[in-house]
């Protein structure tokens, strides 16, 4: 990488030279990617304890929709602290779409912070309702209108996301659940096209995935499912150009990406169904520290039940 603005300008000319218009132009794009990859995409040179140096003088980044109370947030920082106990001495950025005030309690010193509104999943993503809760026709003027707002608003992701990547030198990029459950599919696009136009190592930790719970009309018809809570998801199904966008970046499958599950069902799908290659896959089961709820003082209980409250109350 160069400088910031050289880079993520150059690579913003090299989508625009794509010329995306149509949902068949951005899957033919995709597929390019994947074909015109470098073999090896990204290779450290040196033994483990060259690489954990290199890593300890790096910036490592977690980005996920949000960061509250929330099973997300109390995992990010989890994590957080394995990563910084492993190299320390790293700079630990935290990525999102919004930033509650609860997440305060979470977020540990030294964290820098970076809230992109563009970023915000679900029902506070703005073209969710369009790709989920609209039936799209092909050739339709709301099929037509949908394609080219997700291409400009996931090249304006790339822009504003790139630059900070760029300019804070973040070498290793840590998902959560922004490839496993099409939330915010712009941020899901920008971060695969930054991946790899930039070869930046992802780690894409899955807790669910949009098909657990979800199928398809046909699927539902054929093999006699019952209605599921992810249904929804599959609205736009029967248009394959426009879904098959989701069924690749859910999750991505590179040679600079691991996808981290927490349970084998998960693994012997993205393995079996979705054709990962195994060395790509990993497990690691959800956990909580007991040894913080040991011996505790007052004040931390009466903090616990805020939580709870909070947690139950949604916030309000």
């Amino acid at each position: 990488m160069k400088t910031s603005e050289g880079s993520i300008k150059k690579v913003l000319n090299k989508l625009k030279d794509e010329n995306i218009q149509t949902w068949f132009d951005l899957g033919i794009f995709l597929d390019k990617i994947k074909e015109n990859r470098k073999t090896p995409q990204k290779r450290f040179i040196g033994t483990y304890e060259d690489f954990k140096a290199y890593m300890c003088k790096s910036n490592i980044s977690f980005i996920t929709y949000q960061y509250s109370i929330d099973g997300v947030s109390i995992e990010v920082e989890k994590y957080t602290k394995i990563f910084s106990k492993k190299f320390t001495g790293a700079k630990i950025h935290y990525i999102g779409g919004k930033f509650f005030p609860e997440a305060e309690k979470i977020v540990p010193k030294g964290v820098k912070r970076y809230e992109l509104s563009l970023i915000k999943g679900f029902d506070e993503w703005d073209l969710y309702k369009e790709f989920f809760f609209t039936k799209l026709e092909r050739g339709s003027k709301t099929y037509n209108d949908l394609i080219e707002k997700f291409w400009n608003q996931t090249l304006e992701i790339v822009n504003s996301l790139g630059t900070y990547i760029v300019e804070n030198k973040i070498r290793l990029l840590y998902l959560i659940n922004v490839c496993s459950n099409p939330g915010n599919i712009s941020l899901s696009l920008a971060i695969v096209l930054l991946s790899e136009f930039l070869e930046i190592p992802v780690i894409n930790n899955n807790h669910d995935f949009y098909w657990e719970g979800g199928n398809s009309e046909i699927d539902k018809k054929i093999k006699s499912l019952s209605d599921g809570p992810r249904d929804f998801f599959f609205t736009n199904a029967h248009i394959g150009e426009v879904f098959s966008i989701i069924e690749v970046l859910f999750p991505w499958d590179s040679k600079i990406w691991i996808n981290v599950n927490i349970n084998n069902q998960q693994n012997e799908h993205l393995i079996n169904i979705n054709g990962h290659n195994p060395a790509r896959v990993k497990e690691i089961g959800t956990a909580v520290d007991t040894t913080i709820y040991r011996n505790t003082s007052k004040r931390k209980k009466i903090n616990t039940f805020y939580q709870f409250e909070q947690v139950l109350s949604r916030y309000s």
